[in-house]
């Protein structure tokens, strides 16, 4: 059985940009990965908000955004509830 191959693709944020642009896919490693988040980076600093993507197969998911060379939005931060207390049971 074959399995899908991960890559991550920066694009273009704004649904308006050009769907057939060529995009440089890295490689689904972590050497991959921060070199599509610094090129992410990089690039929304000189223009337009990107985003990266991981495709596997057929497969999307957009897991960061940058804009002016900032990142603005993280898939993989999540909302920490902060209630009374030091979180013990007593």
């Amino acid at each position: 059985m074959a399995t899908a191959t991960k890559t991550y693709v920066v694009e273009d944020a704004e649904e308006s940009s050009d769907p057939k642009a060529v995009h440089t896919p890295f490689p689904g490693t972590l050497a991959g990965l921060l070199d599509a988040l610094d090129a992410a980076r990089y690039r929304s600093a000189a223009g337009t908000p990107k985003v990266v993507v991981i495709i596997a197969g057929k497969q999307r998911q957009i897991i960061r955004r940058f804009e002016g060379g900032d990142e603005v939005w993280s898939a993989s931060r999540a909302e920490i509830s902060h209630e009374p207390g030091n979180g013990r049971q007593q």
